[in-house]
């Protein structure tokens, strides 16, 4: 079945776009004439009990299926993909397709209220669709990549692998005397932005901008929650938290930031309610960093 108006409005809350990290509605992705389609009469309701992947789940009767209509994840956002199978599947009641219980590829899912999870992951950018014939997951695609959702979004912008940032060439002065050197000045400045958010949670970018004269080679990125919030994953960086403060530490691929480049990152966090503030004191290899 299609996404449900009820599945599409907890969606709609769990992005949010721009800069200042106050969660915005987004597109309600398939348009109606998809959502009324009912799922086979004969299912099998089970409960999930793992996620491997974003498209790949242990059921409670110790079957492991691949959700049929959905593509392999991205490296670049295959973290992502399992944080958000993991908040609308684990432990939650869902639907396969009767069938062969022998079969465990391709197998159709559907929440319990009757959504199909694959759609439902499709519309909003989480991974791309194994259905080239089927229109409305080709609609779904299709918007997702308009509006710039997950995968479609910074960093990946739809790539297997993240882009690699390297410093550019030194520019070569035409003249036996060296030009003077400038001071090497540190600077960097930070986006934050809310993209997807739920009752108990949220996913969060936060991009660094390097605004000095100097690449900078290695990072640690720290910050400070104000209202209890716990990261609970994090991609393209390393965290740890202690408390309320909070650091990200560059892996291999986003270790070089070139002068005016940028690196972004992302993170599952929990909450306490539904206050969810941006966090304060970000500060980059101990140089504070103003939000923009």
């Amino acid at each position: 079945m299609r996404p449900s108006s009820t599945v599409l409005v907890i969606a709609a809350i769990f992005l949010a776009s721009g800069c200042s990290g106050e969660p915005t509605p987004l597109a309600s992705g398939p348009t109606s004439s998809h959502q009324l389609i009912a799922p086979p009469t004969v299912v099998n309701s089970l409960t999930v009990r793992g996620v491997e992947d974003g498209r790949t789940v242990l059921l409670s009767d110790g079957t492991r299926i691949r959700i049929a209509g959905l593509a392999t994840p991205e490296e670049c956002w295959a973290k992502a993909a399992t944080a958000f199978a993991k908040a609308f599947l684990l432990d939650k009641p869902v639907k396969v397709d009767a069938g062969d219980p022998a079969v465990v590829d391709d197998v159709p899912l559907w929440l319990d209220d009757g959504t199909e999870y694959a759609l439902l992951a499709v519309s909003q950018g989480i991974l791309r669709g194994d259905s080239p014939h089927d229109p409305a997951f080709v609609e779904a695609e299709v918007a997702a990549t308009s509006a710039g959702l997950g995968l479609w979004g910074d960093p990946c912008r739809g790539q297997a692998k993240p882009p690699t940032n390297t410093p550019p060439p030194a520019a070569t002065v035409p003249s036996p005397v060296p030009a003077p050197t400038a001071a090497p000045v540190f600077g960097c400045a930070i986006d934050y932005r809310v993209t997807y958010r739920w009752n108990v949670g949220y996913n969060a970018d936060v991009t660094i901008t390097n605004t000095g004269n100097r690449p900078i080679s290695g990072w640690t990125l720290h910050w400070t929650f104000t209202r209890g919030q716990i990261v609970t994953d994090m991609w393209n960086a390393t965290s740890k938290q202690s408390g309320a403060e909070v650091s990200a530490t560059n892996v291999s691929y986003t270790a070089s930031i070139p002068v005016g480049g940028k690196q972004t990152i992302g993170y599952t966090g929990s909450t306490r309610d539904y206050n969810n503030p941006t966090p304060t004191g970000f500060s980059l290899n101990d140089h504070s960093c103003p939000v923009r």
